[in-house]
């Protein structure tokens, strides 16, 4: 009498079709990872370059001033004022930018003075930190010329002008409102040594100095 072995088969699993799933989801899984690992590398350097591009821009200021005066001889001391610049400059995608600055400021004499106007053209370069941040401060400084003039007042008031060496230093923050506009506020302090004009009992010889306070907006080309 021949032994027959059981038929199991109506007790296998389904190896098969559990197989064939567990590849779907394993497939599915991949490419979801290959995805995000894609969306990373792909959006992580767009981030930095919304952030700070190399690019061109161009700037507008408007703002006010404070102790402005020349100390030395005869030096005119000033009240409050106003300010106003532009410029054009680039970003070089590593946090520096540098750019080309007019600039004129207008501040009223104090009594017995006139008032003190400057106008001046400036290269400046700027530092910013956090450039990924919502709020990115910066610091600068520039070089260039100024006219420093007197004008106005009594007759027996220093008048005159003198074009000179000049600096400034910069310190604001930033915060962009898009990929290209960005506004920004900050503080100047703007210097002109060796201001010398007139003669005289008026004639006047010393440092100009005044502080401003300022508002502006970036723009940036291209993006």
């Amino acid at each position: 009498m021949t032994r027959r072995d059981p038929d199991l088969s109506l007790h296998k699993p389904a190896s098969g079709l559990k197989s064939k799933s567990e590849y779907k989801n394993m497939k599915s899984l991949i490419l979801a990872a290959a995805s995000a690992a894609a969306l990373v590398v792909v959006a992580a350097p767009l981030a930095a370059q919304a952030a700070d591009d190399n690019s061109w821009y161009v700037r507008g200021d408007a703002g006010a001033t404070f102790s402005g005066r020349i100390d030395g001889t005869n030096g005119p001391r000033s009240d409050s004022g106003w300010t106003i610049d532009g410029a054009v400059g680039k970003s070089f995608g590593n946090g520096w930018r540098a750019e080309g600055q007019l600039l004129y400021l207008d501040n009223g004499g104090k009594s017995g003075f006139g008032d003190t106007k400057v106008f001046g053209g400036f290269a400046n370069g700027y530092y910013d930190f956090l450039p990924d941040s919502q709020w990115r401060p910066f610091l600068g400084a520039g070089i260039g010329w100024a006219q420093v003039k007197e004008d106005g007042g009594p007759a027996t008031a220093p008048h005159g002008d003198k074009t000179a060496f000049a600096y400034q230093l910069h310190a604001g923050v930033a915060h962009p409102f898009n990929d290209q506009l960005t506004g920004e506020i900050a503080y100047h302090y703007l210097g002109a040594p060796s201001v010398k004009f007139g003669s005289g009992a008026t004639r006047v010889d010393g440092d100009f100095g005044a502080s401003l306070v300022t508002v502006g907006l970036r723009y940036r080309f291209g993006g």
